[in-house]
């Protein structure tokens, strides 16, 4: 049964091998009618069959249907310039360079 926070809920996924953590889906979402906004912190990820360690973090929120592509690259790029730098600072993203 998902834990709730405010109008979220959220599932914890853990797997711990000799007492460490070693992976971990934490998933936090709103349902919205037929959709659902969420956020989702991942330790793994799927390639060629394998999961393979590459913690990250995922952002799915409902927007807008985008009528202008133009409109739409700038909204992106002020979420990248302003929103970006905060969720990395707090989701203790490791340093990289500015790939802008």
């Amino acid at each position: 049964m998902p834990l709730t926070l405010n109008n979220w809920k959220h599932v914890i996924r853990t797997d711990y091998r000799d007492g460490r953590l070693v992976g971990y889906t934490i998933a936090f979402y709103r349902p919205d009618g037929e959709w659902y906004d969420q956020i989702r912190y991942d330790s793994h990820e799927r390639k060629k069959g394998r999961l393979v360690a590459a913690p990250h973090l995922h952002l799915k929120v409902k927007s807008a249907f985008k009528e202008d592509a133009d409109r739409a690259t700038a909204e992106i790029r002020t979420i990248i310039e302003n929103g970006l730098p905060l969720i990395a600072e707090i989701s203790g993203r490791p340093d990289t360079e500015d790939e802008t």
